[in-house]
């Protein structure tokens, strides 16, 4: 019975350790993050692509209207439609080598002129379509709340 005694109190004195050196403002933030990741709601997502569309767009190197990028993603886009459930879309294409597309929930659809180098319009509207249905089926809101709660419980 002692030992049984003996292994209580250490085990206690464990976890009373273990609470002295616990941060209480971590421990709030990682609850509100987890709590925002929860009740995140569809203007929220769309507002926090708009000014990832906007970070983005001003990082990059847009091809202008007269580029024959720009001319054969419209020629592409066209196949595809004007908006993704009601949203309106914005078609641009960033002058890079990296071969990428994405599409966000506020309509943001950018294309990499690498992408288009290596590949068919039929492939590139494959691409497209297929960035576009993440943003259709509520990927990037999960994504988002996937982000959040990942950084809540760090």
């Amino acid at each position: 019975m002692k030992i049984r005694a003996l292994l209580l109190a250490l085990g206690m004195a464990t976890v009373l350790t273990g609470c002295q050196n616990m941060d209480s403002n971590g421990l709030l933030s990682s609850g509100a993050e987890a709590f925002q990741a929860y009740t995140l709601s569809d203007a929220q997502v769309k507002a926090l692509s708009d000014q990832s569309c906007q970070e983005l767009d001003s990082k990059a190197k847009i091809a202008p209207a007269s580029s024959e990028y720009t001319k054969r993603l419209a020629k592409i886009a066209a196949a595809l439609g004007d908006n993704i459930n009601g949203q309106p879309v914005n078609y641009k294409v960033y002058e890079t080598k990296d071969v990428n597309a994405f599409a966000m929930a506020n309509g943001c659809i950018r294309v990499y002129s690498g992408l288009m180098d290596m590949m068919t319009d039929n492939e590139v509207e494959a691409v497209i379509g297929h960035e576009m249905g993440h943003v259709a089926l509520g990927h990037v809101k999960k994504g988002m709340q996937v982000a959040l709660g990942t950084n809540a419980v760090r």
